[in-house]
């Protein structure tokens, strides 16, 4: 296996910030990858290639509609059309660059705290790695919603099961159309399909390392702690965070999100938000704007939120 890291993400100028930020946490703990980026728009693109940082391998978004035939125009939301990018870009990258041997793809809001060379170790000689939501008791209560595993960190081998993994997962969101039989939600996504890849392809590795993709609806399962400048969760180092549904609400307010996880944003947990909201407010650039899902959230979790929101702090206030 070489020792080379091959990372991708995608995101528009919106997520810019975030994105910035998880580059330069990899940056900070390893030397030797490619990070792969999915621009979607032309302000992204430009951005980053004028940094001239000779680890960014960038794709446009014309390039990546031309390879797979595709548009936003053809989704009913900027989401969709996004959602729909997860496989193809994995697709599009094992396809053209063949000294991938191992594919790591990375939500744009993760963050790295840690080196990864654990998570590598775990997946070992595996074809296909994910996480586990690993929610919170109370969180099942909405996994109806989110399936049981998470897009966020996901791991390919150029192998023959990893490399079917993906083209089969691309078919299934390439053929997805609102009210399709069988899907199990009434909004397109591209994660809920992970919860079918246990039995079907070889080579499964469930990552089991609780350091990794670490969030609001898992946090609350932990002790967080930090000891010589490392954040721990429990007695494992916190390798990743992610900074799911984090929004600007105002100049200095930031709303987590972590009353569906029955957690309070305070202490050392305050403390990994506020730093990573301190870098992604470093670049100087907009974090206001935010995409939802479209679709309705349910009663049962409006009425969890008017709730539990009386005694969850889930505000970072500067």
């Amino acid at each position: 296996m070489s020792n080379k890291k091959f990372i991708c993400t995608y995101f528009d100028s919106n997520f810019l910030p975030r994105g910035l930020a998880l580059y330069y946490s990899i940056k900070k703990f390893h030397s030797d990858f490619d990070f792969f980026v999915l621009t979607f728009d032309d302000f992204a693109y430009d951005y980053l290639n004028n940094l001239n940082e000779e680890n960014i391998k960038l794709i446009s978004y014309r390039e990546y509609n031309d390879y797979f035939q595709t548009s936003a125009e053809k989704f009913a939301d900027k989401k969709q059309y996004f959602f729909s990018a997860t496989p193809n870009l994995c697709v599009y990258l094992v396809d053209n660059f063949k000294n991938i041997d191992i594919l790591l793809y990375l939500d744009a809001d993760v963050y790295l705290f840690n080196t990864l060379d654990s998570l590598y170790s775990e997946f070992g000689s595996s074809s296909i790695g994910f996480c586990s939501h690993r929610y919170h008791r109370v969180f099942n209560y909405f996994v109806n919603h989110y399936g049981k595993f998470n897009v966020g960190v996901n791991l390919f081998r150029n192998s023959e099961s990893g490399i079917k993994c993906l083209r089969e997962w691309k078919e299934e969101c390439d053929s997805w159309y609102p009210g399709k039989p069988g899907y199990p939600l009434n909004f397109f996504s591209d994660q809920i399909f992970l919860d079918t890849w246990v039995g079907r392809y070889e080579g499964i590795k469930i990552i089991e390392n609780i350091g990794v993709n670490v969030c609001y609806w898992n946090a609350a399962n932990y002790k967080f702690s930090k000891f010589n400048d490392t954040y721990f969760v429990n007695d494992v180092p916190l390798i990743i965070y992610h900074f799911s549904s984090l929004r600007k609400e105002s100049e200095n307010v930031w709303n987590t999100n972590s009353v569906f996880g029955i957690v309070s944003v305070k202490k050392v947990l305050k403390e990994i938000y506020i730093n990573y909201i301190n870098h992604i407010e470093s670049f100087d650039l907009s974090n206001r704007k935010w995409e939802k899902i479209n679709h309705d959230d349910s009663l049962k979790k409006r009425i969890f939120h008017k709730l539990f929101g009386l005694f969850i702090n889930e505000k970072v206030v500067f």
